[in-house]
């Protein structure tokens, strides 16, 4: 989930225990962090009551704000295109399957 907000439920993920990665710049010019921070701490509040881990509940969902130095003081909505390319996050998605 990448610079954006999110609009749906969150309980179709906690079912499927759908692996999430939230991203997104600290200072995003259009949605901040705030957001899918509060986001984020909803959806991983709700694992426990489906008897998951800490460890469980880490490896379904990641919250990653990235600092201005992410973007070498360029745009964060604009350059979040950055990701793509980033090991660490291509690393956690393409390990879950």
């Amino acid at each position: 989930h990448v610079a954006s907000v999110w609009d749906g439920e969150l309980e179709p993920l906690v079912n499927a225990k759908t692996p999430v990665y939230f991203v997104i710049g600290e200072f995003d010019e259009y949605y901040g962090s705030s957001r899918i921070s509060s986001t984020y701490r909803q959806l991983v509040s709700r694992y426990p009551e489906k008897g998951l881990s800490e460890d469980e509940i880490n490896s379904l969902a990641v919250l990653d704000v990235k600092p201005s130095s992410y973007f070498d003081g360029g745009n964060q909505h604009g350059g979040i295109c950055r990701v793509a390319h980033d090991e660490q996050i291509k690393g956690w998605l393409f390990g879950k399957y």
